[in-house]
């Protein structure tokens, strides 16, 4: 039980320092993007590197290249690849 509420703690955290160094950082670079969870609880904001085997490969400023399905996010951005 803890286990499961202190993970999503965590996550928001990463999520709320994400975004802030994402709009602290924001420029008019057009590979920015947003990924968003589709329950809304999880931003990422950073630069795409590349989509590749279903996934998302972003680097997000301050935690590296992290890869994320992309089944599990929205993305929003010019970079975004196109769904069709």
């Amino acid at each position: 039980m803890f286990g499961s509420f202190s993970s999503k703690i965590g996550a928001g955290i990463v999520a709320l320092s994400t975004v802030i160094s994402g709009v602290a950082f924001a420029g008019s670079d057009n590979t920015q993007i947003t990924l968003e969870s589709y329950d809304g609880t999880l931003f990422l904001v950073g630069q795409l590197d590349d989509v590749k085997n279903g996934f998302y490969l972003i680097d997000v400023e301050g935690l590296g290249v992290l890869t994320v399905d992309t089944t599990k996010v929205i993305c929003n951005g010019s970079a975004c690849p196109s769904s069709g």
